[in-house]
């Protein structure tokens, strides 16, 4: 009879880890499942019956297994004080976040207007975030910003936006953790302010590079910030540095060939380099005729050096997005609007920083997505998430989530044009309810309900 206790214990378990979400804790928290936990702890004989489970270490283990999604540990807890001790422990939080490699889609930022910056969450019950648990309104009024915000993306669970003294030209950076609510304002250095009238773009990213380290839960890791920017007199980019582990902008790297433009201020990170779409020309060039052409500025974070590469031959440069292809690769997906045709090219980059465009493939989204071809209909590219290579592509007044290796898609109904969306910023962390927000705590035991 214990020998048969036990392999119901274990094997629940095991349900739960392989498909949290589809098995409720009603197997765990039912009185028929108590009463089986509880006839484990009985004795026999003068001899208290052990478990497996008994073993903190093997519970752990399992545990580590339960699907990274915010209600997965909340619930855990809920099973037994035993359990909720060994998920509360931050080395098991460290090794949870190891195990899964890569940080959950928790939903996408989105620029609304001056100062309306939205998260807009992508996930079912019981995993729903309501929008304003991931409120930056709060962090930035207490920071008594400007009139002019830009939302320039998401990475390693934190948000960077820029405050503007013009039209095109930024005074600070602004660093966020959604999550926790913190944030840091970072001068932006005189050698750019002082140059006058500049297109800019920041990117931010955890600076933890060792081997196996899983980004996502980076809130107590040192970041980097870097801000590129063309001046309007010359065009050249020039970028700069700032670590938070010296508090200091520092590494001014220069590029002295080319007149850029940045056309897209979000940057995609693949392997050791960040990537922004410009437009760019030679000085000799810029003649009544000159048309620039689309390309990629690349800066390499371990060399430290910039690289402008040509673009794909495309006419519709402006709908598309940089994305990581096989072995690292750069690649560029393009949407043509009314066809919806979406194109993914690959690019081959030789030692001397000269690229080659190739085709990979086409794809009718009218098939992938089941519309009628009939119908004359709008769409284009929204958001890139570069770490689970998923396109955000609206069509009409729907945003689809597009895996560009599965080609399965999520279709999130959300109305384009009411709210005037013109470009997401996918969202990754780890994140559990209990963790302040904006300043506001949540207690531990708060577990997330439909908003």
């Amino acid at each position: 009879m214990s020998s048969d206790l036990h392999t119901i214990r274990v094997r629940d378990m095991l349900i739960l880890c392989n498909n949290l979400t589809e098995t409720p804790y009603t197997i765990l928290l039912s009185p028929q499942s108590t009463q089986v936990h509880n006839m484990s702890d009985q004795t026999t004989g003068g001899s208290r019956r052990t478990s497996p489970l008994d073993d903190d270490d093997l519970l752990g283990e399992i545990l580590l297994r339960v699907p990274p999604q915010p209600s997965s540990l909340p619930r855990v807890s809920l099973v037994r004080k035993r359990w909720r001790r060994i998920v509360s422990d931050p080395w098991f939080l460290r090794r949870f976040c190891a195990h899964h490699l890569k940080a959950p889609l928790l939903g996408f930022f989105e620029h609304r207007h001056l100062k309306d910056f939205v998260f807009n969450p992508i996930l079912e019950s019981p995993d729903h975030i309501p929008p304003q648990r991931f409120s930056l309104g709060r962090a930035l009024a207490s920071m008594g910003l400007g009139n002019q915000l830009l939302l320039h993306g998401c990475r390693h669970g934190r948000v960077i936006l820029t405050d503007m003294l013009s039209s095109s030209s930024c005074s600070t950076v602004f660093v966020c953790d959604p999550v926790t609510g913190c944030h840091e304002r970072l001068v932006v250095p005189e050698e750019f302010t002082s140059l006058g009238d500049y297109m800019n773009a920041t990117a931010v990213l955890c600076a933890a590079s060792q081997h196996g380290y899983v980004h996502g839960a980076c809130r107590s890791s040192p970041f980097k910030v870097i801000l590129v920017y063309m001046a309007r007199k010359d065009g050249r980019p020039l970028v700069c540095i700032y670590s938070s582990e010296t508090g200091m902008w520092e590494n001014i790297i220069r590029h002295g060939d080319h007149q850029c433009t940045i056309v897209e201020i979000s940057s995609t990170l693949i392997a050791h380099s960040l990537y922004w779409k410009i437009l760019y020309g030679h000085d000799e060039e810029h003649d009544e005729d000159f048309v620039p052409k689309p390309g990629v500025l690349k800066f390499n974070l371990e060399r430290q050096s910039l690289v402008v590469l040509k673009g794909p031959p495309i006419g519709h440069f402006g709908c598309s997005k940089i994305i990581k292809t096989v072995d690292e690769g750069v690649g560029l997906a393009t949407l043509s609007d009314g066809t919806m045709q979406l194109q993914v090219w690959h690019s081959n980059v030789n030692c001397h920083d000269i690229a080659t465009w190739v085709l990979f493939k086409t794809v009718d989204l009218y098939n992938i997505f089941g519309l009628w071809k009939h119908v004359s209909r709008r769409g284009g590219i929204l958001g890139y998430d570069e770490d689970g290579g998923i396109l955000f592509i609206y069509v009409d007044s729907s945003l689809f989530l597009l895996d560009l290796d599965s080609m399965q898609f999520k279709r999130h109904y959300y109305s384009i044009e009411r709210c005037g969306l013109r470009i997401c910023h996918p969202f990754r962390s780890f994140y559990r309810p209990g963790t302040a927000t904006a300043g506001v705590g949540y207690d531990g035991d708060d577990i997330l309900h439909d908003s």
